[in-house]
């Protein structure tokens, strides 16, 4: 079928164009000015259409965690066998698709070598064969490779241990090698610079948080290929005045690497989110790295996950009896997108660098910005930008059609229609 989406301002690498887009065979096919012929015609009515969001750290959604299965709110459990994992990721996949994500990669906690290559055996049928929802880019491994229970957060400590090739070689050959980020904690010393080297030969893309590293270990593990700062700011992250961490780091680095940003305003203060967007530039990343209640069905007020207990509210997740201990997240792709919007709008000033923006900027060129946070970035630091990421003739027609509206001071953004491989998602 040839689908086209008409009167939509469509954001694109060179602006927002009031145009007609095609989509034939999974691909954008053309812009349009002007009558359009077609099979099915969507008409935006003066919406947004933006390339679709690439959440690259999240970890559930409906009820299901990546690695631990359902949860069953009744007996306070979470189911874990093979036929519930197998459905929970689909379910992940269609959950997060309703907020405008068309593209994951999908994340694990720390969590036992049984569950892990569970999730991964069962996560890389779903990257090889689309079944709905956004499409699975890959996985994720963030907790086991952190060295110290202070900078774990969230992440059960039973499951931490030193860098593992071998842990690793059977975890890849479990995904079908389509394990694609692993955060590992620069301190422990040889032998981390050791496993980011060996995952920069195998094409997974390392990274860096929940970490007490030095400047000097960080700047290491950088030389030695690390790419991207996880949930940065979003501590627990080092940082000193005298001989300097990770966050003094990273500004050193600027934009020569790539930073994850949470934007639900609990993670990360809107002034240093500012700070984040002016240092790292085109290099900034919007995720949500949202947890399992987010679409949960029932009335979850609080879970068990790896010894520790977290309490649910509609908009955070904390660690029970430390509050400022926050669990994942119940953000979404359309959330962060009208989040990181109103930043824009406001001109928020930031912290040690002034106003966002330099100059006036107008609500369309803020859009594409934003959009390039959840979109071209993420699809830029994984190598998919010449498929995703921007509207452009002969990608993939994975597209977000948005309501975006001035309600009192502030922008409000919602989701209309999803397309992926240019059908429509339910």
């Amino acid at each position: 079928m040839k689908i086209a989406i008409i009167n939509g301002r469509i954001v694109t690498p060179k602006g927002v164009k009031k145009a007609s887009l095609v989509m034939e065979k999974g691909k954008i096919a053309a812009l349009v000015s002007g009558k359009v012929n077609a099979d099915y015609i969507e008409d935006a009515k003066g919406a947004y259409v933006l390339p679709g969001f690439f959440d690259t750290h999240l970890h559930g959604g409906g009820g299901y965690d990546s690695s631990s299965g359902r949860y069953d709110i009744k007996n306070e459990m979470f189911v874990n066998d093979e036929r519930e994992n197998r459905k929970g990721v689909e379910v992940i996949l269609r959950e997060h698709a309703k907020h405008g994500t068309t593209s994951m990669i999908l994340s694990t906690a720390s969590n036992s070598e049984e569950n892990m290559t569970g999730f991964m055996k069962n996560a890389g049928y779903f990257v090889n064969n689309y079944s709905g929802g956004a499409k699975l880019m890959g996985m994720d491994i963030e907790g086991v490779f952190i060295k110290e229970p202070s900078y774990a957060g969230a992440q059960s400590l039973k499951y931490m241990k030193e860098p593992d090739i071998r842990f690793f070689d059977r975890l890849m050959e479990a995904s079908g090698g389509n394990i694609k980020r692993i955060l590992v904690a620069p301190e422990w010393g040889s032998s981390a610079i050791k496993f980011i080297k060996y995952l920069v030969k195998n094409r997974v893309v390392p990274g860096v948080g929940h970490s007490g590293a030095t400047y000097a270990e960080f700047m290491r593990a950088y030389d030695a290929g690390v790419k991207v700062l996880i949930h940065f700011g979003n501590g627990p992250m080092s940082q000193n005045f005298k001989g300097g961490g990770i966050v003094d780091a990273a500004y050193f680095l600027k934009d020569k690497i790539y930073a994850e940003i949470i934007c639900d305003y609990y993670h990360v203060n809107q002034r240093w989110i500012v700070s984040f967007l002016k240092n790292f530039k085109d290099k900034a990343i919007g995720i949500t790295d949202a947890m399992f209640p987010l679409g949960c069905p029932g009335n979850l007020k609080e879970f068990e996950m790896g010894g520790k207990t977290c309490t649910v509210t509609k908009e955070v997740l904390r660690l029970k009896g430390s509050p400022q201990v926050l669990f994942g997240s119940m953000l979404t792709t359309e959330k962060a997108f009208q989040n990181f919007l109103n930043i824009y709008m406001h001109n928020v000033t930031g912290y040690l660098v002034g106003p966002l923006n330099e100059k006036s900027v107008t609500l369309d060129g803020a859009i594409g910005r934003v959009s390039n946070l959840l979109s071209l970035n993420p699809a830029k630091l994984y190598s998919f930008d010449k498929n995703i990421g921007t509207i452009e003739k002969g990608k993939a027609a994975d597209i977000v059609v948005m309501d975006i509206k001035k309600t009192g001071r502030d922008y409000q953004c919602s989701v209309k229609k999803v397309f992926v491989n240019g059908e429509e998602v339910d």
